[in-house]
């Protein structure tokens, strides 16, 4: 007679008996777990006893379950299975659902990005504006100070004209006193007397052309490292610079000393006086300084 193989049923261990054994074998008390857990300790009791509050919605139960899991390192995907086998219900996927907060802030985020890019480009035509007005009131201003430094030449010029008209009566002095000397030569005056003559005849001649003072005019010579505004006007009041002057720029200027020199940013600015380096070491960068050259004592 054939005897049927005998089957072992293995009981299934529940939810609440594999969170008991695993908080046993981590040495934790329901205290410690209630405490971690913020829950109360008779709820940590009904989920290790599997008897869940009747109070309690089966989504909260299911979300305890999960936490003690995780609290004890518990895999989630077989916990939640198991779970699922002994209550009956399907375990469901949360499916993401969709809103519209996510484009709303990306419209948000590329306006603010458009308002700015508008704001960059009208502050770039903004400095163009001002950086054209600045070299063509600059073109203007120097163009003004040369011509008046040009204008001392001119006086010079009319002053030192007139000497022709000086040098004609000397000549003609010189061509009668000439004739004279010629008179008397035919006279038989001695060699002695006619140098003594001559020697008198020279100094009236130069007495009646004396040397032109011509006026001497001061230079001043600029470096610049780096950008820097800049004004300058001489001792006759006469503006002879003005204006920004662009990084590498080298400019001469002439006129009256004392020159009254204002300064944006003295530090990136040599200054030569006549050939002389001027000591710009007084004046700190970055401020606006103003200064006599050369300096009164």
């Amino acid at each position: 007679m054939n005897k049927e193989p005998e089957t072992e049923v293995v009981a299934e261990i529940s939810v609440g008996q594999l969170l008991r054994q695993a908080r046993e074998q981590r040495k934790l008390t329901i205290q410690q777990v209630a405490l971690q857990l913020n829950l109360k300790i008779e709820q940590v009791e009904r989920l290790e006893q599997d008897q869940p509050d009747g109070k309690t919605l089966e989504t909260f139960a299911r979300g305890y379950v999960r936490a003690y899991g995780r609290l004890l390192k518990l895999p989630e995907t077989e916990l939640m299975a198991a779970l699922s086998r002994q209550t009956g219900s399907v375990v469901s996927t949360a499916k993401p659902m969709r809103t519209f907060s996510n484009r709303t802030a990306h419209q948000a985020t590329e306006n603010r990005f458009m308002w700015l890019t508008y704001a960059i480009i009208v502050l770039l035509l903004a400095l163009l504006f001002v950086w054209w007005w600045q070299s063509s009131y600059e073109n203007t201003t120097e163009s003004s100070a040369a011509a008046r430094a040009s204008q001392p030449v001119e006086a010079r010029a009319q002053q030192v004209s007139p000497q022709p008209a000086t040098d004609e009566p000397a000549e003609q002095a010189s061509d009668e006193q000439a004739a004279s000397i010629g008179g008397a030569a035919d006279n038989a005056i001695s060699e002695q007397q006619l140098n003594e003559m001559l020697q008198q005849l020279a100094a009236p001649s130069a007495e009646l052309l004396p040397a032109a003072e011509v006026p001497q005019l001061d230079t001043l010579e600029m470096r610049f490292s780096e950008n820097c505004w800049i004004d300058v006007v001489d001792a006759d009041g006469n503006r002879v610079a003005y204006g920004t002057k662009q990084a590498g720029y080298v400019m001469q200027l002439t006129g009256t000393a004392p020159f009254v020199v204002t300064l944006g940013n003295p530090s990136v600015v040599k200054i030569n006086f006549n050939q002389q380096a001027f000591d710009m070491s007084a004046f700190p960068g970055g401020r606006v300084a103003k200064f006599t050259i050369p300096e009164s004592e």
